[in-house]
């Protein structure tokens, strides 16, 4: 397909917070960076601010505007209000933005985002795809930051949620969802018990769903495929491969670069060893279109519990060296969550 069809084609909604109010200084106008960058790049794009109402965007310019009901967020815990799981939010602002969007192709981006290029365009093409867990019309391509493979971090469903770029209908049913309910989901758990292999430990998240595993969870519930989880770091035998079919097989997943996209320092230098990287899910994409054996699934399943297997024993160690084996066992006898089958 031509590049100038498809940047002629194609909306873009920025979603959330405006990030810059009037007045202040450039450098903190995160937002009205972020436009101007796709007037730069993409001047023919339709762009749909989608925010909350009573917010001032006269120091703005858009195509649309779509002032949203803010749903509210949720406290990871009740003990420090100030961190907030935002992922209604998002939900609202990303839904009703879609709805108002009229090109073809649409990209659901942050407002502290800036393109860089069009490199995007190159992305969206056919490639190796299987039958199987097939839900889109065609990929929506998606960051690495943050789509975690499990095989290093015990976390599945977790498509990148930062920026989404495909055809706008697919994107619309992606976002067609009901919203998380709360505080059920965000605080599953009181702070002080432990899930035994928390694969974001010493932090203050006892959820049911990270927000990314809770958006492709309720998607594909819609459609019939069950991928519920007890809680964030819950692997399931079950459940392995067909999270990862489900997610190789309907993303395109890539790295700013091959996007042509800035992003901010804090993703930048997150370590890429829990990510998938583009190379690995072009492997699995070709994998998964010809067909795996009972083999690949036993050694994808093997390679997650060994994975998680030795996170739960270096932080046992970890104990052991810190506290001494008394110390080690008085905290063991905490309540602890079954994080397996």
């Amino acid at each position: 397909m031509e590049i100038d069809y498809i940047l002629n084609n194609i909306s873009i909604i920025v979603q959330g917070k405006v990030l810059g109010l009037p007045g202040e200084p450039y450098e903190k106008q995160l937002t009205l960076q972020c436009i101007e960058s796709i007037r730069n790049f993409i001047p023919a794009a339709e762009i749909i601010l989608s925010t909350w109402e009573g917010t001032n965007v006269s120091h703005l310019f858009f195509d649309k505007i779509v002032f949203c009901d803010d749903p509210g967020a949720t406290a990871y815990n009740i003990h420090d209000p100030k961190f907030l799981n935002n992922n209604n939010r998002q939900i609202v602002s990303t839904y009703n933005g879609l709805k108002a969007a009229s090109k073809k192709y649409a990209i659901k981006m942050r407002g502290d985002f800036k393109f860089l290029g069009t490199d995007f365009v190159n992305l969206i093409k056919p490639f190796p795809r299987g039958e199987k867990y097939r839900f889109f019309k065609e990929r929506i391509i998606i960051l690495t930051h943050f789509s975690r493979n499990p095989r290093r971090i015990p976390q599945l469903i977790h498509p990148s949620d930062l920026i989404q770029i495909g055809l706008t209908e697919d994107l619309l049913s992606l976002w067609d969802i009901p919203l998380q309910p709360e505080p059920e989901t965000t605080r599953a758990f009181p702070l002080e018990k432990r899930i035994i292999n928390n694969s974001l430990e010493n932090s203050f998240y006892r959820m049911k769903f990270g927000s990314e595993q809770y958006v492709w969870y309720a998607f594909c519930k819609k459609l019939g495929l069950d991928l519920e989880l007890k809680h964030f770091s819950h692997i399931p035998v079950d459940k392995i491969l067909v999270s990862e079919m489900s997610v190789i097989n309907n993303f395109v997943i890539a790295n700013q670069l091959q996007l042509g996209l800035f992003i901010p320092k804090r993703f930048v230098f997150y370590p890429y060893k829990d990510l998938y990287t583009n190379k690995e899910w072009y492997n699995l994409a070709e994998k998964y279109t010809k067909g795996i054996s009972n083999f690949f699934e036993y050694k994808l399943i093997f390679k997650v519990y060994t994975t998680n297997i030795l996170l739960v024993l270096y932080r046992a160690k970890s104990k052991l060296l810190k506290h001494g084996f008394a110390k080690f066992f008085i905290v063991q006898q905490k309540p602890l969550i079954v994080d397996t089958v």
